[in-house]
């Protein structure tokens, strides 16, 4: 019988210009694994409170999560949680809260517009892919460059919402040319192959 394990963290990433035609494309290996991720993972293995640093850098706990306010497939224009992208190179640290310079939602100078994040799951028994996935347009005006990523979740102790990132990886220096887009990826991967 197979042993079965959560191997690790990938991302891919697709950039086609404005006729659609694929211009990158680049599946790795993520480093991003937080500590607000193992805390709760911890918070809930041992039944105790979830303490965490939230995106703005607040130290917040809940005592207990109200799972239907909780999630991290967020509607198209929301930059708060979800696939987020970035310009920072600030190397990863266990530590992370937020991306080091965040591109925000929009079609002004140096932002991109968000998409909707949603499911993305590739089941071939007995190995699992189960993550996200978002698309960016960039209609900026200029060329982007995108040079990190994060998986932010929503959480809700039933009153109050904390958004809290646990993952993020400084990629390749990928620019996503004016009028093109850019699609992110992201998953856990249950018994590698």
């Amino acid at each position: 019988m197979k042993s079965r394990n959560a191997g690790s963290v990938l991302y891919e990433v697709e950039v086609h210009d404005k006729d659609g035609n694929l211009i990158k494309r680049v599946i790795k290996e993520g480093d991003s694994i937080l500590g607000n991720w193992i805390n709760l993972f911890m918070a809930i293995r041992a039944g105790q409170e979830y303490n965490f640093q939230d995106t703005g850098g607040t130290n917040a706990y809940v005592s207990s999560l109200s799972f239907t306010n909780c999630g991290m497939l967020a509607p198209a224009g929301n930059d708060s949680y979800g696939i987020l992208v970035g310009t920072g190179t600030t190397e990863v640290s266990m530590n992370d809260y937020a991306l080091a310079n965040k591109i925000p939602h929009g079609t002004g100078s140096g932002q991109l517009s968000y998409g909707e994040t949603s499911s993305y799951n590739e089941l071939n028994d007995p190995q699992w892919d189960i993550g996200l996935q978002r698309s960016f347009d960039n209609n900026s005006g200029a060329d982007i460059t995108i040079n990190e990523i994060g998986m932010v979740m929503k959480i809700s102790d039933g009153s109050s919402t904390y958004y809290v990132m646990i993952a993020r990886d400084v990629i390749s220096a990928t620019t996503v040319p004016n009028g093109g887009r850019v699609t992110v990826k992201y998953w856990f991967r249950w018994n590698p192959s």
